[in-house]
């Protein structure tokens, strides 16, 4: 299997740094036709009415704080690991500033556009009204070169969230458009003496660097790199149809379409029992790393990174993977426990030691240690790439701690077993309310994730078909939905719902057995399977997609619907 993943990945290199004349044509097809088979659809409301997204706006309450806040998007040459690095920043930097707010203040974000391309900001993790998700085409019109935009949302829910832009995120969030969210609570569950928060990036060679650029540079949004958008794999078909913004025409949606699959990667078998990784799970993990040639945390590409601290310490690490990889983690030096996942803090939690966190794209863990009387603790990387274990790591304590480092060999940190949150923590949080398997649902939804090949390159796939060619998933305000996962394929798909989180119920047949998980993104490794469930509370047009960006830009995308809810913008200017 791995060897077939190998040649798969050659595949896709070659397409990235292949000829780009063929976005162009891409980016027109956009604008034809209409179908019924596309990603939203018309579906009334109650008493059956239609309301556009753009009119579920923030509710601010009476005298709440409001925080303000400024993020410019502009051109930097960033010096990472001793290179110069073309890079799109907010405010300069990548990641762009920490953005700090406290449970219940009122978020004001505005958005100065000083690059040559059009952007937009999505609030990973945050449950925003329906008209802030920041989904051009969806539910903004993108900001051009030269405007401005004013994000306006409450921060409900405290936790380690972050910010990205959703235009062209493929090639934008690849050089820099990301930052971290953290939402103090009221009253915080496990407070700690030092709060640090580490944003893991993974920043493109020079080959793939130069491709993402022309790509954006023709107007071809969301080119992906294995062939998918570059190669007609993705937005196939686009325009409106009585306002709903319908995508697809009926011709695009035969299964003569360029983007529909004719050939399907094999995935390896389902998997059953307890939890353990497997030789498919290292080779996925080694998926992309030949696209990318620097990994840095925060802005440090040296390994160098140092957190102050003393002996007696308790730190709070907020972990944040703003790449597509998944990178294996573990602190040395000091057992530690995971207290929140994607923001959500987790009841009971027990202590670890010598075990690896799967750390996935666009993940969040909130790691709690206290400093040992040596002096320092360290982060680091056991990832089969031998440059993402050198440069994704960090020293928390006294200065210099670097020189007092262990010497741990990679290989024994390597054989640590992976962390398994489906059996972690006990009981629940204090009015915690949780879904159960056998209970009733107003939604169920299988979810089969693919890969395979078009007539034009390499797509990703949800029951057998490619966005924009996916029927939505159609929901009433208030349903219970499950929706059942498999990964039938050789990758790693991190599959993200915006709008809400949800409480993962089993995998592989398996029911949790731990405290309840509630995450944004969950990270499906090759042959798994989960149930997972969510309210639909927050009315609104809501993508759920791999966060691997360019999984998502070549086809792995559906729509939660809410029944009633339209369109008012172009969906032309839908990008992933």
């Amino acid at each position: 299997m791995r060897r077939v993943v190998k040649v798969w990945m050659a595949l896709g290199a070659a397409a990235l740094v292949a000829s780009i004349g063929g976005l162009l044509a891409v980016r027109e097809m956009r604008q034809a036709g209409t179908g019924a088979d596309a990603p939203l659809a018309r579906v009334p409301g109650p008493h059956g009415t239609y309301t556009p997204v753009s009119a579920f706006q923030p509710r601010v309450p009476q005298g709440a704080r409001v925080d303000h806040f400024t993020l410019t998007a502009e051109y930097r040459t960033l010096t990472l690991g001793g290179e110069p690095v073309r890079a799109m920043t907010f405010n300069g930097t990548a990641p762009g500033p920490l953005l700090v707010a406290h449970q219940g203040d009122v978020m004001e974000v505005t958005v100065h556009n000083r690059l040559s391309i059009p952007l937009t900001i999505h609030w990973h993790g945050i449950p925003v009204p329906g008209a802030e998700d920041g989904v051009p085409g969806v539910t903004q019109n993108p900001i051009p070169p030269g405007g401005s935009y004013t994000y306006e949302f409450v921060a409900t829910e405290a936790g380690t969230y972050w910010y990205h832009s959703h235009e062209a995120s493929f090639e934008e969030v690849g050089l820099g458009l990301y930052g971290a969210i953290v939402i103090l609570p009221k009253h915080a569950l496990y407070p700690a003496d030092r709060d640090y928060t580490l944003v893991l990036h993974e920043w493109p060679n020079a080959s793939t660097a130069k491709a993402m650029m022309a790509n954006l540079a023709s107007g071809a949004r969301d080119a992906g790199s294995n062939g998918g958008m570059m190669s007609e794999g993705m937005m196939n078909g686009a325009g409106t149809m009585g306002g709903m913004g319908m995508m697809g025409s009926a011709a695009q949606n035969s299964e003569g379409a360029s983007g529909a699959m004719q050939h399907v990667l094999p995935g390896p078998p389902l998997r059953t029992g307890t939890f353990a990784p497997t030789a498919d799970d290292y080779a996925a993990l080694d998926e992309m790393a030949g696209m990318y040639g620097t990994f840095t945390v925060n802005q440090n590409a040296d390994g160098t990174t140092v957190l102050p601290a003393k002996p007696g310490d308790l730190v709070r690490l907020r972990i944040v993977n703003s790449g597509n990889m998944t990178h294996l983690l573990t602190l040395v030096g000091a057992p530690f426990r995971v207290v929140a996942l994607d923001g959500h803090d987790i009841a009971n939690p027990g202590w670890l030691k010598n075990v690896l966190l799967p750390v996935g794209a666009a993940e969040r863990y909130d790691v709690e240690f206290r400093v040992p009387p040596s002096g320092a603790a360290y982060l680091v990387c056991a990832d089969p790439d031998a440059t993402a274990r050198q440069e994704l790591r960090a020293a928390i304590g006294e200065p210099g701690a670097w020189a007092s480092f262990p010497g741990i060999s990679a290989a024994a940190i390597a054989r640590e077993p992976w962390f398994d949150f489906t059996d972690y923590g006990r009981g629940r949080l204090p009015g915690e309310t949780v879904f159960r398997l056998n209970q009733a649902y107003q939604v169920r939804y299988n979810m089969k994730l693919t890969v395979g090949m078009s007539m034009n390159g390499m797509v990703y796939a949800i029951n057998g078909r490619v966005f924009p060619n996916i029927p939505p998933i159609i929901v009433h305000t208030g349903d219970a939905v499950l929706v059942h996962i498999v990964n039938d394929s050789p990758y790693i798909h991190p599959m993200h719902l915006h709008g809400h989180d949800f409480q993962v119920l089993t995998r592989d047949g398996r029911p949790v057995q731990g405290s309840p998980i509630f995450l944004d993104t969950l990270n499906v490794f090759p042959g798994e399977s989960y149930d997972i469930a969510f309210r639909a509370d927050n009315p609104g047009l809501w993508m759920f997609h791999c966060h691997d960006l360019e999984h998502a830009a070549s086809g792995m995308d559906v729509m939660v619907q809410y029944a009633g809810v339209t369109d008012p913008y172009p969906m032309n200017e839908m990008s992933e």
